[in-house]
């Protein structure tokens, strides 16, 4: 068994698998690298691992080259390129960003460039969304945010990884060099204010000083580059980030002990410069962790999706291929232990599938022949052959990573008041202290210069910043790993303001498993197979519960052009259109019916029953103990309607609703309270998108799904009640924070004006502040559902 490194990732490469290549077999860790490299060769850019392996130090202006010309090779672009109605859109990783203040910078600087449409940041996960009006210049994007000084790359690259760690790794070395240094200048300053010598041990009084600035000058230059770097970066773009008074206050407390030193002077500030910069390190560090968990949260489930899968072949061969090259029925092989690359169902075989993944449950699902199962999901125990439903960007999971990117890059109003005000606060602070240097100046150079750098320590903005995103951002990854997806932060925070709820019945209050109980031919033109087979195949690829019943019949291949819509689905067979739909004036004990159509002529009528969903009872009464009122509107009919709605605690109950007839009802309750309404169908995006939130339960239609605010993605109900519950402690933590962050400032910075605080105390109280923000906001991560 060889022991080396993996050719494409650099993990350790244990045992036998090799990746083909013009220049002879290389070792990889996993069938995805393998995949990987052949790729890469297939397409000719097998100059990337020349340059990555390359031993030789790259100068910045070099590596900077490199990095553009992966941005410059279409082929490496293209599977991250996305289309959109006006153009192009594109996801990128970012890396070097320390604050709202850096997204800002970024967000602003990329709206200047031609043909940009938006450009979009999110700072908990590092990444960047831009829309292009036309064909997207991601090599002219990527230039820009390389001159700003921080770092881009594709998503999922495969440095991607590796430079987050270093990252991380080099704001630890600078905390760990800070704090040392912060404690060494402390002993040395200790000795100075306590008077230790006197007229006759002036030598060593100034040794001591040199000491200091010995230790502190590398703790301010190189541990606190961080701050320079991003004060640098945003005055070049015409910015007042937060780290310029930071910078000022650092450059100041340095370069004024120094002055004073070499005149002779009795006041150094070398140790409050040190300790400031270890205090803010530390904050920046517990952030980035926070910030790091999340994204490493959020991205869970693409990281899970394996990049290669074997391929059914009847001869037992079963090749690898890449998960790229999976297309709609295609069999797939699996074995225990697998992860399921797409959405599929099962064709030979069954087995046991964990889908925590994806619905947060610890229990294992079992699944035989005909079952769907969902990519992301581990094959624990047993082998099947999958059939394909489709690629894996059409999967629940890919839908999921759209809504996390929608609930990214959601800017909630006060995120957006804060950046807008971000500039002048800055502003302020630098007008504040050049009005404490002028009012104190009476009292001596001296001491006016100690009073300001207090007062530009004290104000530093950080947790006021830190505030409202990082307290959302755990409350999301906390929802999201217990199987609720928040797609939309607003509808999110607006729960505790709903005053009532209204429900879907097929699907949603029931378990939308429905059964066929009935058939009837209107008409002798068909028989009763024929027109099975035509019904079986109009719903053949339909989501909607109703069609399940269909799915596993024989259905008609003549029939084409299949397309569904809010009132049913059609298709053609020959000339003639053939339309299946609701037919609720024919149901009867309950059931639902749904009606087959030729050219509008009804040829056949089906009858179909469904059973409540067990917690639906309880999760009602739960919601109307919380104040809502309960309300269920269902396009079925009244007989349908009223059966379920006898075991259920509605306050109101509508049947026959066309979705026209939904969104209107909602709109009228809207005019008095604020509504949340709960559906999985097609027809009911309109009402969804008419009410204040939505939830899509989590066996909703795709429409459904992107029409909702909130997505479970647990096929049950049992987390809705507890929505609001979470969606009020996440409010009331976002107050906490702000509340303090305000409090502090203005309790601080009057004394600091006043002269009351030294700078190394503003350097404890900021970094204090800021501290406490980060350990509030975390909190939230530990909220069980």
């Amino acid at each position: 068994m060889s022991n080396t490194t993996c050719w494409h990732c650099s993990n350790p490469a244990v045992g036998t698998v090799t990746a083909r290549t013009p220049e002879g077999p290389r070792p990889v860790c996993c069938p995805g690298c393998a995949a990987a490299v052949e790729t890469i060769y297939g397409l000719g850019l097998e100059d990337y691992y020349n340059v990555r392996e390359s031993a030789a130090p790259i100068p910045d202006d070099s590596r900077m080259a490199l990095n553009l010309a992966l941005f410059s090779v279409p082929e490496l672009v293209a599977p991250h390129l996305r289309s959109t109605p006006t153009g192009q859109q594109i996801r990128l990783q970012l890396s070097g960003l320390t604050c709202a203040a850096c997204s800002w910078l970024i967000e602003k600087t990329l709206g200047d460039q031609t043909g940009v449409h938006n450009a979009s940041v999110n700072l908990a996960g590092m990444t960047l969304s831009v829309d292009y009006e036309g064909e997207a210049r991601v090599e002219d994007t990527a230039r820009r945010i390389m001159r700003l000084g921080y770092g881009v790359s594709l998503l999922n690259a495969p440095h991607e990884k590796a430079a987050q760690q270093q990252e991380q790794r080099k704001l630890v070395g600078r905390l760990a060099l800070a704090g040392l240094g912060a404690m060494q200048a402390m002993m040395y300053s200790t000795a100075l204010y306590i008077g230790v010598f006197d007229g006759s041990d002036a030598i060593y009084e100034i040794l001591f000083r040199i000491a200091s600035l010995i230790v502190a000058t590398p703790v301010v230059f190189y541990a606190g580059w961080p701050f320079f770097q991003g004060a640098i970066s945003g005055l070049r773009g015409g910015r007042l980030t937060m780290d310029v008074p930071i910078a000022l206050a650092l450059l100041l407390a340095w370069a004024g002990s120094l002055v004073v030193m070499a005149m002779g002077g009795s006041h150094v500030y070398f140790d409050s410069a040190a300790m400031f910069v270890f205090f803010l390190l530390a904050s920046r560090w517990l952030e980035l962790r926070q910030r790091q968990a999340v994204h490493r949260a959020w991205h869970t489930l693409e990281e899970t999706l394996p990049l290669a899968v074997r391929q059914y072949d009847v001869g037992n061969d079963n090749p690898w291929i890449s998960t790229r090259q999976i297309v709609a029925g295609m069999s797939l092989v699996l074995y225990q232990g697998e992860t399921v690359p797409c959405d599929g169902v099962i064709k030979q075989g069954h087995g046991a599938f964990d889908e925590a993944a994806i619905t947060g449950e610890s229990l294992p699902r079992d699944g035989v022949a005909g079952d769907t199962v969902r990519a992301a999901s581990r094959l624990v125990e047993g082998n099947v052959v999958l059939e394909a439903l489709g690629p894996p960007a059409s999967s629940l999971v890919a839908k999921i990573g759209d809504q996390v990117e929608r609930a990214q890059l959601e800017r909630l109003s006060v995120v957006r008041d804060w950046q807008r005000v971000a500039p002048l606060f800055t502003l302020s602070v630098l007008c504040l202290s050049l009005f404490t240097f002028i009012w104190h100046w009476s009292s001596g150079p001296a001491q006016a210069f100690e009073y300001t750098l207090a007062v530009l320590v004290v104000t530093c903005p950080c947790a006021l910043a830190l505030a409202v995103p990082l307290t959302v951002t755990a409350t999301l990854g906390s929802a999201l790993q217990q199987g609720v997806l928040i797609a939309s932060p607003r509808q999110f925070l607006s729960l505790p303001e709903i005053g009532g709820v209204i429900f879907d019945k097929t699907g949603t209050l029931t378990a939308g498993e429905f059964q066929l109980i009935s058939s009837k031919c209107v008409t002798d033109d068909f028989s009763e197979p024929q027109l099975m087979a035509i019904a079986s195949a109009l719903e053949w690829q339909n989501p909607h519960p109703l069609a399940a019943p269909f799915q596993q019949r024989y259905r008609d291949p003549e029939v084409i052009e299949i397309e569904a819509d809010q009132c049913g689905v059609t298709g053609f067979r020959g000339e003639s259109r053939w339309r299946i739909t609701g037919l609720p004036e024919q149901a009867r004990d309950g059931a639902t019916c749904l009606g087959l159509y030729q050219d509008e002529e009804l040829r056949m009528v089906l009858s179909l029953a469904d059973n409540l969903r067990s917690e639906a009872e309880g999760v009602l009464q739960d919601l109307v103990a919380q104040g809502m009122v309960v309300r269920m509107a269902t396009g079925d009919n009244a007989v349908a309607a009223g059966k379920v709605a006898a075991h259920l605690p509605l306050q109101e109950w509508r049947a026959d609703q066309t979705p026209q007839s939904k969104q209107e009802w909602i709109a009228l309750l809207e005019q008095n309270q604020r509504q949340l309404m709960v559906g999985d169908g097609i027809n009911d995006a309109g009402a969804m998108l008419a009410a204040s939130v939505s939830v899509a339960t989590g066996n909703a239609t795709s429409l459904a799904q992107r029409a909702a605010g909130i997505f479970l993605l647990n096929d049950s109900l049992r987390a809705l009640p507890r929505l609001a519950p979470l969606a009020s402690a996440c409010r009331h933590r976002i107050w906490q924070n702000l509340g303090w962050a305000f409090l502090y400032n203005l309790l601080a910075v009057p004394f600091a004006v006043a002269g009351w605080i030294p700078p190394w105390a503003a350097a404890i109280g900021m970094s204090a502040s800021s501290l406490l923000v980060t350990l509030n906001a975390t909190r939230m991560a530990r909220w069980k559902l």
